[in-house]
């Protein structure tokens, strides 16, 4: 009966050893990630000195882009409020400091395509970042850059590799908001100059459509893109249109691209097939 006992109590001993070792080394890792996560933070706030110090160089482009890149490595460590930091003071010296018209539409891509690969975002920190990178866009001083900023806009609310980042509705809205754009720089020129100008943002944002239209965005059909190429050709034939042979060859190529599609045969080429060329 002793004998029993006494193995009794060295399991007891063993499992309450083992019990204090995984406490032991719990407690280790925790200090270890507290110590891991405030020598990131730490990184981060000397990352923020390090390009402030820039505003004052001036290199204020400069200074955008590395906030953009270090959003981009926080996004890869899935740190979502250090990301939306980077991005929050990249936001602010793009209002404050870039004032040079093409700086401005250089900064605005920049935007646009980090916070397309950016997916670290909850539903409401990518809504505001989104509708604040729209809304620059569409400020941007002249038409045509305004309308190529806003159609590169739709990408952000329709990203490939992310099924929860997929509004067709949203796309369309852009898409739609550029083509106002692009009909408001044409009145101008037409205004200014007695002649309607290029068709080469219509034939872009027509890129656009098809783009999105493969993709399967279901608010883009046949209908809108057999608008925009009905459209495009009374433009052309207006007596006041400015003939520009690289936009017939850019309207003659994604002609041609239509008619290869279908060609092809199949899904694909059935989906063309109802588009009139």
């Amino acid at each position: 009966m002793l004998l029993h006992c006494t193995s009794w109590f060295k399991v007891l001993t063993c499992l309450h050893l083992i019990f204090a070792s995984a406490v032991v080394i719990y407690v280790s890792l925790l200090f270890l990630f507290l110590w891991f996560l405030g020598y990131i933070y730490n990184t981060c706030g000397l990352l923020f000195q390090t390009i402030e110090i820039l505003y004052g160089v001036p290199a204020p482009e400069l200074a955008l882009r590395l906030y953009l890149q270090c959003a981009e490595a926080a996004n890869d460590c899935d740190l979502e409020p250090v990301a939306y930091e980077f991005f929050t003071q990249a936001y602010i010296l793009y209002e404050e400091e870039i004032s040079d018209s093409r700086a401005q539409v250089t900064a605005i891509h920049l935007i646009i395509g980090t916070l397309q690969r950016m997916h670290v975002f909850g539903v409401e920190n990518r809504d505001t970042l989104t509708h604040k990178a729209t809304g620059y866009s569409a400020k941007l001083l002249k038409k045509p850059d305004q309308c190529r900023a806003v159609y590169a806009c739709s990408h952000l609310f329709w990203v490939d590799d992310q099924d929860n980042m997929k509004d067709g509705e949203r796309v369309l809205l852009c898409l739609k908001r550029a083509l106002r754009i692009a009909n408001a720089a044409q009145q101008m020129s037409n205004a200014t100059r007695g002649s309607t100008g290029s068709v080469t943002l219509f034939v872009e944002i027509l890129n656009k459509y098809l783009y999105f239209f493969e993709k399967g965005n279901p608010q883009i059909n046949v209908a809108a893109i057999q608008s925009l190429i009905e459209l495009i050709t009374t433009e052309m034939q207006s007596d006041t249109n400015t003939t520009d042979p690289a936009a017939d060859a850019f309207l003659a190529s994604t002609m041609r691209y239509i008619q290869f599609q279908k060609q092809k045969g199949g899904a694909v080429g059935e989906k063309y097939e109802p588009i009139k060329v």
